[in-house]
């Protein structure tokens, strides 16, 4: 990819990541102080948590290059803070997202995964083991809601602090399919996938809750086709769309159902080295 249509996209995809920053100070801040459940500096959570990505990233920029570049780290930089549970513990985020960088900025020369994956399934893990994991804020913890679907589609859900608003996700992929390096086959066959094997079980099990994920459908839509970090020919990318929604169907029934689909990301992403190899160019991002 050309290195000015990188960063047209790169600039493309920032922009529809700012609604989701602002609706996390409403849904992940403003109504939880409301309550009386955190002080008035824990609103800005999020923006704590993207200012720690983001001078991680510009910090290696200025060490390796001399300069901050517009590239797919500063999409990395937005992605990961947004994924991770309200709950997350700081100085872990920090070290963590610290060495995913490192890593993918001086070590990543021959192999190709998705590093925005391996951090958060590394938050995941780090945190699960150290703290305990729960997705749920304090809101959620402390009362017990009943939301209409509107209020679900708007992200009313139990997911990332900044990735449950099914509406703004399917806004941006309304835009996003319009920009000609944007590779729209992997989340249209990835949800198309889950959705069809999420609604086959609850015909056999009356167990919908599956049906409804946000972080399906954001993961989907930004994370599954970041470039190198997924097949470059469209046949291939129907194939991954499909094996990641397969996966992470699969996965949901066994594990949490709010980190399947990035496991899934992640481990089908290996398979770029494999079958799906692409060449690799001066002007490609990731």
């Amino acid at each position: 990819m050309h290195k000015m249509k990188t960063k047209n996209l790169v600039l493309l995809e920032l922009a529809l990541l700012i609604p989701f920053i602002f609706y996390s100070l409403y849904k992940n801040g403003y109504l939880i102080y409301s309550k009386g459940l955190i002080s008035g500096v824990a609103i800005f959570k999020i923006l704590y948590l993207l200012l720690i990505s983001l001078g991680i990233k510009i910090g290696l920029d200025l060490i390796k290059y001399r300069k901050v570049k517009i590239d797919y780290n500063l999409v990395y930089a937005f992605l990961i803070p947004m994924i991770v549970p309200y709950n997350i513990n700081y100085l872990l985020y920090t070290v963590i997202t610290l060495i995913s960088f490192i890593i993918n900025f001086f070590l990543t020369k021959k192999i190709s995964y998705n590093p925005v994956c391996l951090s958060y399934i590394a938050i995941i893990l780090g945190e699960y083991l150290l703290f305990g994991l729960d997705f749920q804020s304090p809101l959620e913890s402390n009362y017990t809601f009943s939301f209409s679907l509107i209020d679900l589609l708007f992200g009313r859900l139990t997911g990332g602090i900044a990735s449950t608003s099914i509406i703004l996700s399917l806004l941006a992929f309304s835009i996003l399919i319009y920009n000609f390096y944007y590779k729209k086959d992997i989340p249209l066959y990835l949800n198309f996938t889950y959705l069809l094997l999420t609604f086959l079980y609850f015909l056999i099990t009356k167990d919908s809750h599956f049906i409804l994920n946000s972080e399906v459908i954001f993961a989907s839509i930004f994370i599954a086709p970041l470039p190198l970090c997924s097949p470059f020919k469209r046949g291939w990318q129907i194939i991954y769309g499909i094996l990641i929604g397969l996966v992470t169907f699969i996965f949901s029934l066994i594990l949490n159902s709010i980190i399947s689909v990035y496991l899934a990301i992640l481990i089908l992403s290996f398979l770029n080295n494999v079958k799906f190899r692409q060449k690799k160019s001066k002007n490609t991002p990731c």
